[in-house]
């Protein structure tokens, strides 16, 4: 069996891309790790023992074989109580580590020749359990479709032996290059291992793991790797206890595996997806129909697949990209018309193109067509990989879809067509129409729900609707017979009977939670999984409804989150409890160019040519003097690590002047443009944003790539101040990231000392409601937030101190998705947030339901007795049940105030009663001025008794107060001045009455 190119290809990208869980050092013969890879690993802390073997510096790789008998003992007796620390530490301590056999059968490297005698029952083993392993690895998954079988024609040759490679280099197996065999029987032990004890999978072959035990010295990570590889169940359940005890807190999810330039998606269950969750073991059963049948074009294979599965209604379109992917064949061929664009090029040599000119026939991949080039080619004295893309471009191609058997049974094993018991999805049923804008907090929240649905470790908080998700005694005997894993059941059983736990014990729920939600978790995330299509026609149709203008009174900024895809439909917002709202939307390229995400525009240049269409949206929350951000956000980093430093300020410094011109960019209204050209309007000249909100995903932690960004923060504050379009610039994370490259802690306090360094110098500076420029670090926060909002506060205590630790954490804002459901879990958030925190923050921003939604919310809400003490004005939140309203209760300095109905019609037409005021202040200054100027035109006031000009003060009069009061920008400059304004105003008013009085006198004959 030869090597094909594209199988190399295949095989090494699986070994270099992947995460590894090695060591910094490595043998010369063995390929090193990309610096994407060192850059983006978190360095885990490592238990505490033996506490002299922890040190800085990673040494090689130690061996570990194994060539006992491939089985999985019986798991060991569990004792009552959870496993503490202290025996798990006992436990691996007694651990010896095997030494290499330097002679015999198990020493013996494996080769090309030495795999081939194999026996055939040998070779299924290893590819069944490569296939255990891998299986939700996507490099594996391309090589294993392949129509040649690679990775399942029980014939071990080089593909195969790749991945027995990769299997060694991630488990630090020796000796460096070759395979013994002792590592095929770890391998079988392995695989047996982890399908016995499926819960376990997740831990032993994540790339955390690896990274945690690197942190031993040389003796106690090869102690540590061999228990991951052979270990007993003890011995593994106790390795597993010390390394979540160690990193529960700390371990920072990976990126989500769909990340992709310029690219957004989004993790939500609609109804659809949860009925289509529950029949999904009837797709394959449908699609058997179609079997071997071929279709010329997709059209035809779509209308089949969907015929096919008519009975599944509007959910069948959910499995087309998975059928087409398994039924897809390209064939491949050079005709005369190939080989003379060959010619025309000139980039092929006319030696090479001769001897393709034998190949005839059509080939069925690209695979098999790379190799009857390169044996077509064989005599050509140079290679001709160089030439190889302009072959392939060059050649004719066709396509056909055909459900082989090999490709059915390619979908049933994929996980992803799982289908989910009932009781799953009874549990998960409360996150239908919720929004989570990554991966990984969609997997919290979904382990949440779980927990609930199990009743695991109750908070105990009275009224708390997260306690009373409990499933019934019928639905556990339905996960029992669902699970078929008496094992995990036992333990979730305990759970469901047990109330409160331990902290060990959370710890190990935790981990059994997860361990059940792995077992639907790939079907889950992929109905899930959406990528919002961007459509310039859905306009954001926003509708304050009255609600008046920001309150004052609020404690710190409530931050709403507006995702771009929510746009098209028309939404009631209370903007007066929404200090600032961020669209979700741009990206940028590897150019610094900002493009919206998920259609690839130019994205400043379509907001200059008004073709986004979103000023309307900055209007409307101006109006209401809410502040807009907009979020630029960048997932993918992997092109980063190849560029040097000048590339990487480069393409920053681009971003930047595309942020300046986005943000610079005036809004006109009539009134704003007649304000504006009168006295004092210029003050108020709108432009398009007040901030601009930095997500950074995953950035590189490497020390030039902080300083990069650092350079480009400081670099675009000053800018946008020069162009006087708004200098707010916050920083958007994920919860564990915290602490890590640019959101390490002492780096958080540089950038608000960089703000508080280079102050703004206007007007508008000295007013307190604009005081605070410093920046906001907007922190993603997962569920529960009953834990995680704790977790967040605490991290907060180790690494920062007394003052520097007040400041950081009173620009902490966590970001929540909140479930309208538990709202007294809310009420208690709210109440922390505001205690702990700089503000709280939604995702997606809180939009007021349709009228028959608020009904039925609203008839649900309880009846037991309140948790909090009631103030006067102020109701609990699960009688509200609004969240505009329950920050308004207990989210103000004064609980329950709200703007008077005057302040709210002042506030939202503020340029109107600008303009009026303006107006009038010129007129009674002109009547003045005649008054004084014109006999003609006294006379005739005096004819009038000064009827206009008496007329013309009062509105001035009382157009100046309901600015004065209600113009959020006057009220705080007058804030603390109404006694001597309104004496200054008395005295004046005054002075005018003796003038007239005394001149009256004076005419008088």
């Amino acid at each position: 069996m030869r090597v094909t190119v594209l199988q190399c290809v295949l095989a090494l990208t699986g070994l270099l891309l992947t995460p590894q869980n090695g060591s910094a050092e490595v043998s010369a013969e063995t390929p090193a790790e990309t610096p994407a890879e060192n850059a983006s690993a978190p360095e885990m802390l490592a238990p505490s023992v033996p506490p002299a073997s922890k040190k800085l510096r990673a040494a090689p790789a130690v061996s570990a074989p194994i060539s006992a008998p491939v089985s999985v003992p019986e798991a060991a007796p569990v004792p009552g109580a959870l496993m503490t620390p202290e025996a798990a530490k006992a436990i691996v301590g007694k651990v010896r580590v095997s030494k290499t056999d330097g002679e015999g059968p198990a020493a013996r490297l494996l080769s090309y020749d030495v795999l081939k005698k194999f026996t055939p029952a040998l070779r299924q083993q290893i590819q069944q359990a490569l296939l255990e392993i891998y299986a939700e690895d996507a490099a594996y998954m391309q090589a294993y479709r392949e129509s040649t079988a690679p990775l399942s024609d029980n014939v071990v040759g080089p593909i195969t032996l790749s991945w027995l490679n990769r299997f060694w280099f991630d488990f630090k197996m020796e000796p460096v290059g070759n395979l013994t065999n002792a590592s095929v029987q770890a391998l079988l032990h392995f695989a047996a291992t982890v399908k016995a004890h499926p819960e376990w999978k997740v831990d032993l072959i994540s790339a955390d793991l690896g990274r945690w035990i690197d942190g031993f010295e040389p003796e106690d990570r090869a102690r540590y790797y061999q228990i991951r590889l052979a270990g007993t169940d003890e011995q593994i359940i106790a390795m597993l206890r010390l390394y979540h005890y160690e990193t529960d807190n700390t371990r920072q999810p990976p990126p989500d595996q769909d990340r992709a330039l310029l690219t957004i998606y989004s993790y939500s269950l609609t109804a659809t997806d949860i009925r289509l969750l529950a029949s999904k073991s009837q797709v394959i059963a449908k699609l058997s129909a179609l079997q071997d049948v071929v279709y010329i074009n997709q059209p035809l294979f779509d209308a089949a697949v969907l015929g096919a599965l008519k009975d599944l209604g509007s959910q069948a379109a959910s499995y087309l990209p998975a059928a087409r992917d398994a039924a897809l064949e390209k064939s491949y061929r050079l005709t005369l018309s190939s080989l003379q664009m060959l010619r025309e090029g000139n980039i092929v040599p006319e030696t090479v193109i001769g001897e393709l000119e034998k190949l005839t026939g059509a080939y069925p991949d690209q695979a098999m067509f790379m190799e009857a080039v390169i044996d077509a080619t064989a005599q050509v004295n140079e290679p001709i990989d160089q030439y190889m893309p302009d072959i392939l471009n060059a050649a004719e191609t066709s396509t056909s879809y055909i459900l082989t058997a090999r490709a059915l049974a390619e979908l049933s094993a994929n996980r992803k067509n799982d289908s989910v018991p009932q009781v799953i999805l009874d549990m998960i049923k409360g996150l239908q129409g919720l929004e989570y804008a990554q991966q990984w907090l969609f997997d919290k929240a979904v382990m949440a729900r779980l927990r609930n649905g199990v009743g695991a470790c109750q908070s105990g908080i009275p009224e708390n609707v997260a306690d009373r998700r409990k499933v019934s005694a019928e639905q556990m005997k339905q996960l029992e017979s669902a699970l078929k894993d008496p094992a995990l059941f036992e333990k979730l059983d305990k759970l469901w009977h047990g109330t409160s736990c331990s902290p060990d014990e959370t710890i190990a729920m935790n981990q059994q939670i997860e361990a059940l939600y792995v077992k639907y978790r790939a079907s889950i995330r992929e109905s899930a999984r959406k990528k919002p299509a961007y459509d310039p026609n859905k306009h954001v149709q926003w509708n304050g409804d009255g609600c008046g203008c920001v309150l004052d009174r609020l404690v710190g900024e409530v931050y709403g989150f507006y995702p771009f895809w929510f746009a098209g439909t028309p939404q009631k917002v209370n903007f007066s409890t929404l200090s600032r709202v961020a669209y979700y939307g741009p990206t940028f390229d590897d150019t610094g160019i900002l493009r919206q995400a998920n259609d690839g525009r130019d994205f400043v240049a379509a907001a200059e040519n008004g073709d986004l269409a979103q000023h309307d949206f900055v209007n409307i929350a101006r109006d209401h003097q809410t502040a807009v951000d907009w979020v630029v956000q960048r997932n993918d980093w992997r092109s980063w690590q190849k560029m040097d430093k000048g590339r990487k300020e480069q393409i920053l410094e681009r971003l930047a002047t595309s942020i300046v011109r986005l943000m610079s960019i005036r809004l006109h209204s009539w009134t704003a443009t007649v304000s504006n050209h009168l006295p004092f309007g210029a003050r108020f000249v709108p432009t398009n944003g007040d901030g601009v909100t930095l997500f950074f995903d995953d950035y590189p932690d490497d020390e030039v790539s902080v300083g990069v960004f650092n350079k480009f923060v400081d670099t675009l504050r000053s800018r946008l101040r020069g162009a006087r379009a708004g200098d707010i610039i916050n920083v958007m994370m994920r919860h564990s990231a915290l602490g890590k490259g640019i959101y390490d802690y002492p780096n958080l306090y540089g950038l608000i000392a960089a703000s508080d360094a280079n102050p703004r110098k206007d007007l508008l500076a000295q007013v307190e409601r604009d005081s605070n420029m410093r920046p906001h670090f907007l922190v993603l926060l997962e569920e529960q937030t009953t834990d995680s909002k704790k977790q967040l506060r605490l991290r907060m205590e180790g690494p920062l101190h007394g003052e520097r630790r007040e400041m950081v954490l009173r620009q902490i804002v966590p970001v929540i998705t909140f479930d309208h459901d538990n709202w007294q879990q809310l009420q208690d958030d709210i109440i922390y947030f505001k205690d702990n925190f700089g503000g709280i923050g939604f995702w997606p921003m809180p939009m007021t339901p349709p009228a028959a939604a608020a009904e039925a919310v609203g008839g649900a809400a309880k009846d037991g007795p309140a948790v909090l003490v009631d103030f006067a004005g102020v109701q609990q939140c699960d009688v509200s049940r609004d969240v505009s309203q329950c920050l308004v209760d207990f989210y103000q300095t004064v609980p329950g105030a709200e703007a008077s109905p005057v302040c709210k019609t002042v506030c939202e037409n503020l340029y109107a009663f600008r303009l009026a005021a303006k107006l009038a202040v010129l007129l009674l200054i002109a009547c003045v001025a005649l008054y004084y100027w014109s006999c003609m035109w006294r006379e005739r006031m005096a004819r009038c008794y000064h009827a206009p000009t008496v007329a013309i003060a009062a509105v001035w009069s009382l157009l100046a107060l309901a600015l004065l009061f209600c113009d959020p920008f006057l009220r705080w400059l007058a804030r603390g001045y109404m006694i001597p304004i309104f004496l200054v105003l008395f005295i004046c008013a005054l002075i005018a009455w003796y003038q007239y009085r005394l001149k009256e006198r004076d005419e008088q004959p």
